[in-house]
């Protein structure tokens, strides 16, 4: 069986980002409960209110989950849905530190990032044409 590789459209990377988008939640939730259960138990205090605790829960969380998966040949659970797979533009696997970087350039440059993707020649996101990363779609063919 022969393998393609295609360039994703906008259309498939805003499905794949819908569906990563539930997952984090989620991982919120999880990690959100086990945390404040245990800050709960050793403190015995049950207002949350006054504590950095949520927000910091949401960051690490997020960030976490998106550096982890994209890096050294991962790929988030939305895009292995899709087939997406994220690499360097010479092939390679990429580094937490430049997911890292993805991820702060994604947060930053959001709608317009996505949006240069439907004028970009290699369908790019603008984050990947400055990091030299590209996204492929693997299809099989018989």
């Amino acid at each position: 069986m022969k393998t393609i590789q295609t360039k994703p459209g906008i259309f498939t990377k805003l499905l794949s980002f819908t569906y990563d988008i539930f997952l984090v939640i989620s991982c919120w939730f999880l990690i959100g409960f086990i945390v404040l259960f245990t800050y709960n138990f050793l403190s015995g205090r049950d207002d949350f209110s006054d504590t950095f605790l949520g927000p910091a829960i949401i960051i690490f969380t997020t960030v976490s989950y998106y550096v982890y998966f994209w890096s050294y040949g991962r790929r988030t659970l939305g895009m292995s849905t899709w087939s997406h797979e994220l690499l360097s533009d010479d092939g390679k696997t990429i580094t937490y530190k430049v997911a890292f970087y993805r991820f702060l350039l994604n947060l930053l440059l959001s709608v317009v990032g996505l949006l240069w993707q439907l004028f970009d020649k290699d369908k790019k996101l603008l984050s990947d044409r400055i990091l030299g990363l590209r996204t492929i779609k693997k299809t099989s063919a018989s």
